[in-house]
């Protein structure tokens, strides 16, 4: 899997050198998680999508650096491989250099990086090799249309579309070493012989605790769910189904318009490919929730389905607080979303309905359906 930050010229050479990515919103920290420091809603909404997007990445993942600069082109470079887990950095360390709040990080190390850089354009306007719209950025071209997140998963397809135009650019030679800076004249990626040594006590992102603060003062903790379950995903066999994960992602846009998936993974086998998409709700579940999942179908169907040739299986799943006759209810939803979804050239299974409580502090998922 693989995941776009968004740098400058200043952050850029910092993380080259120091081997790190990063994000974070302006001047504000992630003092609310360990303490009572009161902070806004709105900010702790924000900064608690960070925590679920940085929370997404696993080590082994692939990271691609995103220039966006005034002097040149917004560039593509890459890539890095993730090498531990997501950390906050509560004191901004080496803030002199990036001057930027980058609170959520990840270290890397080097993957397939070159000199060289291919432009926003080339990747995202250019059609050349492009037969069908499936086979467009969409990913990248959506964070453009709906707002910039500072850390963008995108495709195995977009990764190696990008890779590939940034291996052509420079003939294939990759650049060689453990370091490398950033030439702001010459917009490129050199090696250096100054190996700088991240040094920074990591802090853990766990959302648990603030998660629970959230169910027992009957608060909106939809994006908190979101965060746990992207950090605890491998842990719940009930959604896993034991299968291996290839690709995780939150928020997944799905149109020019504003909707977006809550969370989508995929699984893969030798001959099949499973693509799990999930809605969260913190509140009752309504029947409206079939137009949702309608829509997240139907942009499968166009943009994602076509890119396989193995047969691929969609499960939608809704993931709910526990409520009387929710199950009955399911039963309707699904009567009405099998007479809405008439798409018989697609493989989807039934809704499965996943409900959680919070049990001597612990989050509890079930499977609703099996439940005797």
């Amino acid at each position: 899997m693989a995941h776009v930050f968004i740098v400058n010229e200043e952050t850029l050479k910092t993380h080259l050198q120091y081997m790190f990515a990063g994000t974070g919103a302006k001047k504000f920290n992630c003092d609310f998680l360990f303490n009572k420091t009161k902070i806004h809603y709105s900010i702790e909404k924000v900064l608690t999508g960070m925590i679920a997007d940085i929370s997404r990445i696993r080590i082994g993942d692939k990271i691609i650096f995103y220039l966006q600069a005034n002097s040149h082109e917004g560039t593509f470079f890459g890539s890095f491989e993730v090498t531990e887990k997501p950390f906050i950095s509560n004191k901004n360390y080496l803030y002199e250099k990036l001057n930027k709040n980058l609170t959520f990080r990840v270290k890397i190390k080097p993957y397939e990086v070159y000199k060289k850089g291919v432009t926003e354009r080339e990747c995202l306007d250019y059609l050349d090799g492009v037969s069908h719209p499936y086979e467009m950025c969409w990913s990248l071209i959506y964070r453009k249309l709906k707002a910039n997140r500072g850390c963008t998963m995108i495709t195995d397809f977009e990764y190696e579309k990008i890779m590939s135009k940034i291996r052509k650019i420079n003939n294939n030679i990759k650049l060689t070493g453990e370091s490398f800076t950033y030439n702001n004249l010459s917009n490129e990626i050199d090696s250096s012989t100054e190996h700088l040594q991240y040094s920074e006590e990591a802090m853990s992102i766990d959302i648990k605790n603030k998660l629970i603060e959230k169910i027992n003062q009957h608060k909106s903790f939809e994006v908190f769910l979101q965060a746990y379950l992207l950090q605890n995903l491998e842990n719940y066999q009930v959604l896993t189904e034991n299968k291996k994960i290839s690709w995780i992602g939150n928020e997944v846009s799905c149109g020019v318009g504003m909707q977006s998936i809550d969370l989508m993974f995929i699984q893969e086998d030798s001959n099949t490919v499973y693509i799990n998409i999930c809605e969260l709700k913190d509140e009752e579940v309504k029947e409206d929730i079939i137009y949702q999942l309608k829509k997240y179908i139907l942009w499968l169907k166009y943009y994602i389905l076509p890119l396989y040739t193995k047969k691929v299986v969609i499960n939608p799943i809704i993931i709910a607080k526990d409520s009387p006759n929710i199950k009955e209810k399911l039963n309707h939803i699904q009567l009405k979303f099998n007479k809405e979804l008439k798409e018989k050239t697609l493989n989807i299974s039934d809704i499965k309905l996943i409900t959680f409580e919070l049990i001597n502090n612990d989050i509890i998922l079930k499977n609703k359906i099996h439940e005797s």
